[in-house]
């Protein structure tokens, strides 16, 4: 497993259904091929929040949608040589979305 890879919610399930069986966390480490703090760690979240999933990340959320991105990539493709200003007017007036002109390039 490579490092700093968030656990998918199947591997999480995983690792706390086999410790609900009483299985030892050195055996799950050798099975599901996990580190021993890793496995400790999902099953201290788990024990004292009662959930699997992790609550989500914090950070900036995303300004254009996947909506937007395919109607600026259509735009873009109507006419490749118009200013980088004009297709910003064109984009804002079609999504009433608006951004910078750094954000489309």
């Amino acid at each position: 497993m490579s490092k700093r890879k968030e656990l998918s919610e199947g591997e999480r399930n995983q690792i706390i259904g086999a410790w609900k069986c009483d299985v030892p966390v050195s055996v799950i480490k050798e099975k599901l091929n996990f580190a021993s703090t890793t496995i400790k760690d999902v099953i201290k979240y788990y024990k004292n929040t009662s959930k699997v999933k992790p609550p989500p990340r914090s950070g900036r959320k995303p300004i254009l949608t996947e909506r937007d991105k395919r109607h600026l990539i259509h735009v873009v493709k109507e006419d490749r040589k118009v200013p980088l200003n004009v297709l910003n007017e064109k984009f804002t007036q079609a999504t009433s979305t608006k951004v910078s002109t750094h954000t489309l390039r």
